[in-house]
């Protein structure tokens, strides 16, 4: 439970008369029974006396945040450096408006007051490290503990996210990672306050929601879920400061035969039934997005998936989206209506296949089973899923090239063949080739790629 290193740590803090205390989620799994959790420490030493101890035990130390009483002690062990973020305790002084970061910090001896300024009762247990013992400075932590339940860490739930705009966004991440409820003050609270989320930073909201969105991975025992997560973003009016053009998708009714939700209770229940990917539940989340939008221009959602395709990327863009993930979630949005009925011919689903590479394949075939489940209308097998995933066996069996790179003839063999210099001409008949193997995989074989080659050159001069 405390490794030797942290042991170590407490020893020689104990010998200068302080106390040192895991604090955290650390100490709060274990009282729930789960398994990791960041290993914060904290103590009443001033940060300059808490790094001149460990640094005349030889220890490293990194000033990290030293106005905010922040240092880093770092011990060597045999399987490389173990490291610890020692903070003093403190009471913080926020600015108006929910900018996440204090104007002004006091440090104090009292654990009771650097309780009340951290963000849960939950989150604000302390273990000492000499002795094991539990503290619960607020006196409600361990009861929110058996209850599974999220109250403030401040007897005022308004300072708790007053003081910081996105602990709304993580209240909804720890509800959705711990499977816990919201206590009704602080939820309803979260809500009057949800217009702080406007002055977080784009990067800190969206590390919060991809979080969210893979809340059932960081503690399975726990059996969360993002739906839960998601859904008090949606009641607490905060979703609006995140994805603003997806929450205009609440209230927007669909046909009752396909659908037991509006769009965006659809959209948030295909996500939390979408596999732990997080570009894959990004998309699910994103999916549906052009629909209000396109039954305001022709009173029905037809190319929505189009329309969904551009406010999805705005919505990444204004959340500061790497390229990557915009380049594998946007490319299934704009699929996702491909093939509804399960009609599709090999040829053309292989052609879309790799269109998307196998990867995007792959990953639009769990798209497609999410969204019929987040439906709530049906349950299953899913026909065109199902066709797909049929005709990807056997595209993977017969060892489909997924690429012109994977063709068995390069452009210098072309070139060479043909006897004449590197020009369009040999691209265009790398890429006739390559439609040829895509759906008769046995000619990409060097002998009969050679002869359509020449083919297809005589074709072109003529």
């Amino acid at each position: 439970m405390i490794s030797e290193s942290l042991k170590t740590i407490s020893r020689l803090f104990a010998s200068h008369g302080i106390r040192v205390f895991l604090v955290g989620g650390y100490v709060r799994n274990i009282v729930l029974g789960l398994s990791g959790g960041d290993v914060d420490i904290c103590s009443s030493a001033l940060p300059e006396k808490a790094a001149a101890i460990a640094r005349g035990a030889g220890m490293t130390v990194i000033e990290k945040a030293l106005p905010l009483g922040t240092i880093e002690i770092r011990l060597k062990t045999p399987y490389g450096d173990e490291v610890f973020e020692h903070t003093t305790w403190r009471r913080d002084y926020y600015p108006a408006g929910g900018g996440h970061r204090p104007y002004r910090v006091e440090f104090t001896d009292s654990i009771a007051e650097d309780a009340r300024r951290r963000d849960f009762a939950v989150n604000a247990l302390y273990m000492d490290t000499e002795s094991g013992e539990i503290l619960d400075p607020t006196g409600r932590g361990l009861a929110d503990a058996r209850q599974k339940k999220i109250s403030a860490a401040a007897e005022d739930p308004s300072v708790t996210i007053r003081d910081d705009g996105l602990r709304i966004m993580r209240m909804a991440r720890f509800a959705a990672e711990l499977g816990f409820t919201v206590d009704d003050t602080l939820k309803a609270t979260a809500c009057r306050y949800a217009p702080l989320l406007a002055d977080i930073s784009a990067e800190r909201k969206l590390a919060e929601l991809k979080k969210i969105l893979m809340a059932d991975t960081r503690y399975p025992a726990a059996q969360g879920s993002p739906f839960i997560g998601l859904t008090l973003l949606k009641e607490t009016e905060s979703l609006r400061y995140v994805l603003p053009r997806l929450s205009e998708a609440e209230g927007v009714a669909q046909s009752e035969k396909y659908h037991a939700y509006d769009v965006l209770g659809h959209c948030l229940r295909a996500c939390a039934a979408a596999p732990a990917v997080y570009e894959l539940r990004l998309a699910a989340l994103l999916h549906d997005i052009g629909k209000p939008e396109a039954l305001k221009r022709g009173g029905n959602m037809h190319g929505h998936e189009i329309i969904g395709e551009r406010l999805a990327r705005d919505e990444m863009n204004a959340l500061r989206c790497d390229n990557k993930t915009k380049a594998a979630v946007l490319p299934l949005i704009k699929n996702h209506m491909f093939d509804l009925e399960g009609k599709a011919r090999p040829k053309t689903i292989r052609r879309r296949a790799v269109a998307l590479g196998q990867k995007g394949f792959e990953m639009l075939i769990a798209l497609r089973r999410a969204d019929v489940i987040g439906s709530g209308r049906q349950s299953g097998a899913v026909k065109s899923a199902d066709n797909w995933e049929r005709e990807l066996t056997r595209m993977i069996e017969e060892r489909m090239p997924w690429r012109v790179s994977d063709l068995n003839i390069t452009g210098g063999d072309i070139a060479s063949l043909l006897g004449i210099e590197p020009s369009p001409v040999i691209g265009r008949i790398l890429g006739a080739l390559f439609k040829d193997c895509v759906l008769c995989p046995a000619q990409n074989e060097i002998g009969t790629l050679k002869r359509k080659a020449l083919s297809y050159y005589h074709q072109l001069l003529i």
